[in-house]
């Protein structure tokens, strides 16, 4: 997002776009609190799995459907539990309440630690803040019930206490785990800034989360979430389901209808580029860019993920914006911004959002300030 110092009639539309997009969020997140719809459908999953019997089944999607169908009178669809075993640590407090009770502490939870983790990384600059918690990502996170910002407050909390608290980082980057692919990227800049305490404080975080569930679940879960994986995006890239609220490249290929057999080729190539190129802004930029560079291209490395993940892309706009934008620039940034809005509209099935993440990430990448450390040291060389 433009910064303070950009000229006053973009700045002026840049407030009046948040004022309209979080007035349109916080109605439907009062709507949420006090009609207690039940349109926020894949929240009803969430609420499922910790209820779900026998537990060895539980990555069976047929035996999923069946059970969910049992638990909601009239529902005919099903939400299958993709998450590792330790998902449901975080989860098994639902059992003691009813769904909208428990819904109600989801939404509210998430979003006062996505706030905390704004304020964290924004200290000082309120307008990214709000630009985060007004997104039209925000308003699908909520409307959906998701993860988004469970996900998104320990990766924006974790870059923000990186340089000064690297083992608080760490525990966050570890919980992270309970959404592994959300941490690809991640693992990129951590081992290129040679980050070591926080690497150390997220694998043990990591491995005692795993261990925690070995000790109160059975173990045979971890084999059986592995072994499910490949079948799992296999029906949903060959399925057709949903394509387009996905976000990655093979999804947006498979939605405009590219052969499955394909997909996993290109996805791998996307995932090689973005990777490489991550590991070279990671080691020659400053943070904040590394940072943004971080946020814009994990969505292009992973082949499974979905608009309400992409919370966090607000966040990169606002990291990378240069201090005069130019018209291109501030282009860019409203179609990242605004884009996830065709979802709610008839023009749903446009919605192609792998392209703009591709080129916000190749700008960051071609940024001045992504060579800024090897300027630096170059000139301190001569």
């Amino acid at each position: 997002m433009p910064p303070a110092s950009t000229t006053s009639p973009a700045r002026l539309a840049l407030i009046a776009v948040l004022a309209l997009c979080g007035a349109l969020n916080g109605v439907t997140l009062l709507w949420l609190l006090l009609r207690q719809p039940h349109f926020n459908a894949d929240f009803l999953g969430f609420w499922s799995y910790p209820r779900f019997a026998p537990l060895a089944q539980i990555y069976d999607p047929q035996a999923m459907a069946r059970f969910q169908q049992a638990l909601y009178p009239g529902f005919k669809s099903f939400y299958p539990f993709t998450y590792p075993p330790d998902f449901l640590l975080v989860t098994g407090w639902m059992r003691d309440f009813s769904l909208g009770a428990a819904r109600d502490i989801w939404t509210v939870t998430g979003l006062a630690a996505f706030l905390a983790a704004g304020l964290a990384l924004f200290r000082g600059r309120p307008l990214p803040v709000v630009a985060l918690l007004a997104s039209p990502a925000a308003l699908l996170s909520l409307v959906a019930g998701q993860t988004g910002f469970f996900a998104g407050a320990l990766l924006l909390g974790g870059l923000a206490w990186l340089p000064s608290s690297p083992v608080l980082a760490g525990i966050a980057f570890g919980l992270l785990t309970l959404k592994p692919q959300m941490g690809l990227l991640l693992a990129v800049l951590l081992l290129a800034r040679g980050a070591w305490r926080a690497i150390a404080a997220a694998s043990l975080t990591a491995l005692a989360l795993a261990a925690l569930s070995c000790a109160l679940l059975p173990p045979e879960l971890w084999r059986l979430w592995l072994h499910s994986l490949p079948q799992i995006q296999r029906d949903y890239f060959a399925g057709g389901v949903n394509l387009n609220v996905m976000i990655t490249p093979a999804a947006n290929l498979a939605h405009l209808g590219v052969p499955v057999r394909l997909l996993g080729a290109t996805q791998g190539v996307c995932t090689l580029a973005v990777i490489t190129v991550m590991a070279l802004i990671a080691r020659r930029a400053e943070y904040s860019l590394a940072v943004a560079a971080l946020l814009a291209g994990t969505f292009l490395a992973q082949p499974h993920a979905y608009a309400y993940d992409a919370v966090t892309l607000p966040a990169a706009l606002a990291l990378c914006a240069p201090p005069r934008p130019a018209p291109w620039q501030l282009a860019l940034a409203a179609a990242v911004y605004l884009s996830p809005l065709l979802l709610l509209t008839p023009a749903d099935g446009w919605f192609l959002y792998a392209p703009l993440l591709a080129v916000l990430f190749g700008a960051i990448a071609a940024a001045p300030r992504a060579n800024s450390l090897l300027t630096r040291r170059g000139e301190s060389q001569t």
